[in-house]
C-alpha cells in the first residue's frame, strides 16, 4: 500500500486548485471584454442622439484645468473662468479632460452639464420635376398649328421657377408679334390677288412669319400668283 505523504498531496490539491481557478480568470478576462463591448454597443445603438453643454462652475473660480487627473500642487496647467464652456473629450473616475479652451483635465463636480436630444436632420427633399421644357415644347406646337390662344394658355402654367419660364415669356411675344403681322400680310396679299398684283405677292411672302398654319393658308395664294406670273 502507497502511503501518500500530506504535505504532497497538499501540493497537488493547491496545484489542482491554481490551475482551475487560472482557467475561470483565463475565461473571465476573455469574456468580460466581450459582454462590455455588447452592452457599449446596445447602449450607443439605443441611446438618443443628443448635443451636450459642459460649463466650469468652481464654487471658488477660477476652475483649475491640470495635466493630470488628480490633484496634485505642481499639475495645473491653466484655469478657465466660471461660465465658460468646455469641450470633453474623455472621463476618468470622476475628471473631464477637456481640449478646449484649454488641454487638460477638471473635476467633474466643479462643471455642470447639461444635454438636449439633438434637432432632426432634415430629410432630402426631392427634387420637384421640372416639365417646363416639355410644356413650351407642347405650346410651340399648339402656336404652329393655328391655337395661339391655346398656345399661350399652356405657357402660363409653366412656373416661375422653371428653366423655360423666361423663353417661354419671350416665346409668346414673338407669337403675337408674328401672329399680327401675318394677319395684315395676308389680307394685303388677298388684296394684291384681287387686283392682279402677282409680284407684290412674290415679295411679301419672302418675309412672311415662319408659322405652318399660316404658311398652308398662303400655300394657294402664291401658286395663284405664279401660275399668272408666268402665263403672262
Amino acid at each position: 500500500m502507497t502511503t501518500v505523504h500530506k504535505p504532497a498531496l497538499h501540493l497537488a490539491l493547491g496545484a489542482a486548485i491554481f490551475t482551475t481557478a487560472a482557467t475561470v480568470t483565463s475565461v473571465t478576462l476573455h469574456f468580460k471584454p466581450s459582454l462590455v463591448d455588447g452592452l457599449q454597443a446596445l447602449r450607443t445603438a439605443k441611446a438618443p442622439h443628443t448635443v451636450c453643454n459642459t460649463i466650469a462652475t468652481d464654487p471658488s473660480p477660477p476652475l483649475n484645468v491640470r495635466s493630470s487627473p488628480v490633484v496634485a500642487p505642481d499639475n495645473v496647467v491653466g484655469t478657465v473662468r466660471n461660465g465658460t464652456r468646455l469641450a470633453v473629450v474623455d472621463r476618468n473616475e470622476g475628471w473631464l479632460r477637456i481640449n478646449q479652451p484649454l488641454d487638460g483635465w477638471v473635476y467633474q463636480d466643479l462643471t455642470v452639464t447639461s444635454c438636449i436630444p439633438a434637432a432632426p436632420q432634415a430629410e432630402a427633399k426631392t427634387p420637384i420635376a421640372d416639365n417646363g421644357i416639355s410644356v413650351l415644347a407642347e405650346a410651340t406646337e399648339r402656336y404652329q398649328t393655328g391655337d395661339l390662344n391655346a398656345a399661350i394658355a399652356l405657357t402660363q402654367t409653366i412656373p416661375a421657377s422653371s428653366a423655360a419660364y423666361q423663353p417661354a415669356k419671350g416665346a409668346v411675344n414673338q407669337w403675337q408679334r408674328d401672329w399680327k403681322t401675318a394677319e395684315t400680310t395676308f389680307g394685303e396679299m388677298q388684296t394684291a390677288i384681287a387686283e392682279r398684283r402677282w409680284q407684290d405677292v412674290l415679295i411679301k411672302v419672302q418675309t412672311f412669319p415662319d408659322n405652318r398654319f399660316w404658311r398652308a393658308k398662303l400655300t394657294p395664294i402664291v401658286k395663284t400668283a405664279i401660275q399668272h406670273q408666268n402665263g403672262s
